[in-house]
């Protein structure tokens, strides 16, 4: 229980990484869950943070294709393929998963050439790379993530990347239970 506190309010610091004096509000929701959000709720509390703590992240054009089109970037292969294509998820698909399993295949046109993989990349942080094009990520966070797959040589250079797959993971949260009384 609390790590959903601690993911919702870091989630609540992310947001408000931009805007160095953010509010943020503590509430209690009806089944008795605390939680942290920068927009008032009624019967919520104005908190003060001190220090708060933020990251930067990465630009997106910094991580993924400017374009996100399927070109040959490099032509010390000789291998050419005309495109990358995530097939699961759909893009702007949303689903549930209770413990955050996320199926991703992906494929290339032509067949993907000897000495090159597939490199999975979410949320601008590149994953393992294989070269079945199937990748199984665990524990993933609720809320809208970025994927992209990129074909690399065996150096670690990109030839080609997919567009950028968004999907939308619901995940349950499990209520708090409250202290009874004696």
């Amino acid at each position: 229980m609390n790590s959903i506190k601690t993911s919702i309010l870091l989630s609540a610091l992310v947001a408000l990484s931009a805007p160095t004096h953010a509010d943020i509000y503590k509430s209690v929701n009806d089944e008795g869950v605390v939680e942290y959000s920068d927009q008032p709720r009624e019967g919520s509390e104005k908190i003060k943070v001190k220090n708060p703590q933020s990251i930067t992240l990465p630009k997106a054009a910094d991580v993924f294709s400017s374009d996100g089109s399927s070109t040959d970037t490099t032509a010390d292969s000789g291998a050419l393929y005309q495109r990358v294509t995530i097939t699961q998820p759909a893009n702007e698909s949303a689903f549930n998963s209770g413990n955050g399993l996320v199926s991703v295949s992906s494929e290339t046109t032509p067949a993907l050439q000897p000495g090159h993989s597939l490199q999975l990349v979410m949320d601008g942080t590149p994953y393992n790379s294989n070269t079945s094009g199937s990748f199984g990520l665990s524990n993933v966070d609720r809320g809208t993530h970025q994927l992209q797959v990129n074909v690399i040589d065996s150096e670690g250079k990109t030839i080609i990347s997919s567009d950028v797959t968004t999907f939308t993971l619901h995940r349950p949260q499990a209520p708090r239970k409250t202290p009874r009384a004696n």
